[in-house]
């Protein structure tokens, strides 16, 4: 890595990633720093299942890619990179509450329906994205170099990594996940709570087809997706609830046919279950996502509920705006690490992103309860809600960003 950038990016997940590629051809000098190895492209195994335990040959983590994520990522020339085989296009969705009657349903089939979102594996975004990098030859990469020390200066940070390299650079990003380093060292505090509940994630193969429609369902225990794959049968499921031991200890058939049930069904059997994997779900908003030379972007700046997958998404539009900033400051010769430029980026991203952190705290919150008045007063509004075909258009537009 090169001593002097003007823009030092940590973590190379997929929204620092993406920040940089937007860079790439903007003339400024881009570093990209993260602790981990360089990602390797697993040599997936072929879809296989013996017995109730699933071969898929899909990452677990996968993120619903919304239109408006998809143009960027187009523009950025990192969606043309990802095999057409590996992306799952749904053009309607489903959700429901088991504890109800009602239901809202959004989009039509069709090839020429337009498409609510994408499922792709994280993994092969993030492929693509460092193809892009590479073939630009305009970015530095370093992997498993770990953050250890920033230093202020007036034209912006040396920061000190464990391996002992150093980097002095114009502007700092943080875009190291939601226990961010970057925001920790640079004292830019955060409101955090724990959703106190935890979200089991897999690949699971189920009896009918899924026919390309994303599927949510409040069960007692807490929400549970199903998002469509690009094999009829396969689907990626994010399930939240309080207590995740048993199911994780669950033997696969067991798994399977108790998923099944709190599902109803509606995919029929639950044939196969891939490896599932947990994680603790938090909300979190930095009070500041920037300062003098530094930045805050993705889940460094907030971390939302998995329930409406919009997460990345956020994470790609804090990229999108902050490279748009970055390069017209560029053009016009400011200074990209002053305070009032950076400000403009807060500005631009903080209530889109504060409000979607509260929609979907009121939704945990509200499908949360057993409470009779509760559970009427929710299916009332979802009976409302899918009769009204204007405010469903609407929210679509939202949920396309």
């Amino acid at each position: 890595m090169k001593s002097e950038c003007d823009v030092l990016i940590i973590g190379a997940g997929l929204v620092g990633l993406s920040l940089a590629a937007a860079l790439s051809q903007s003339h400024l000098r881009v570093a990209i720093v993260d602790a981990r190895p360089k990602p390797v492209q697993d040599n997936a195994l072929p879809k296989r299942r013996d017995g109730y335990l699933l071969h898929a040959g899909v990452a677990p983590r996968v993120s619903a890619v919304n239109p408006s994520s998809q143009a960027f990522l187009s523009r950025i020339r990192a969606w043309q990179l990802i095999p057409e085989n590996k992306i799952s296009t749904y053009r309607e969705m489903c959700v429901w509450d088991t504890r109800g009657t009602s239901h809202i349903e959004f989009g039509s089939p069709g090839e020429q329906s337009p498409a609510l979102g994408h499922i792709v594996e994280n993994q092969l975004i993030e492929n693509a994205l460092i193809e892009v990098l590479v073939e630009s030859g305009n970015v530095d990469f370093q992997w498993q170099s770990r953050l250890s020390e920033i230093v202020y200066q007036e034209s912006g940070y040396q920061v000190h990594f464990d391996d002992g390299r150093k980097a002095a650079c114009s502007l700092l990003v943080g875009a190291d996940g939601g226990n961010s380093h970057v925001r920790e060292l640079c004292s830019l505090r955060t409101v955090r709570w724990s959703y106190q509940q935890i979200a089991l994630v897999t690949t699971v193969e189920t009896e009918l087809g899924h026919h390309n429609t994303a599927r949510q369902c409040f069960t007692k225990d807490g929400p549970l997706a199903f998002l469509p794959l690009i094999d009829e049968h396969l689907c990626s499921i994010v399930w939240s609830m309080q207590h995740v031991d048993e199911l994780m200890g669950m033997e696969n058939q067991a798994f399977c046919e108790h998923l099944a049930a709190s599902f109803e069904n509606r995919l029929g059997r639950v044939l196969g279950v891939d490896k599932r994997f947990s994680f603790p779900l938090v909300q979190q908003h930095a009070l500041q996502y920037v300062d003098e030379h530094v930045v805050l972007i993705g889940d460094a700046a907030h971390t939302i509920h998995p329930l409406a997958g919009q997460g990345a998404n956020l994470g790609f539009a804090d990229a999108r705006a902050l490279s748009q900033i970055l390069a017209g400051a560029r053009l016009e010769g400011k200074a990209i690490g002053d305070l009032a430029l950076l400000k403009s980026y807060q500005r631009r991203r903080r209530a889109e992103n504060m409000a979607m952190a509260s929609a979907m705290e009121f939704f945990k919150r509200i499908y949360n309860t057993d409470n009779p008045g509760v559970i009427w007063i929710r299916n009332a509004g979802m009976r409302f809600l899918n009769g009204n075909e204007q405010l469903k258009s609407i929210i679509s537009r939202l949920a396309a960003g």
